[in-house]
């Protein structure tokens, strides 16, 4: 899957509210935990765009 830059920089502004409003409940450390996780992905995508 190819994703635009103008994409992965609307997923890179977007993520951390969508986490929010998936696990509103869970822990401050988890969400970080995931929102790094996740971060780090969409940033290894961004690379092989390049």
């Amino acid at each position: 899957m190819t994703l635009t830059r103008e994409a992965i920089g609307f997923i890179k502004g977007n993520m951390a509210n969508w986490l929010i409003e998936q696990r509103l409940i869970k822990p401050t450390t988890v969400y970080e935990i995931e929102l790094h996780e996740r971060t780090v992905r969409v940033e290894q995508i961004d690379q092989r765009t390049k």
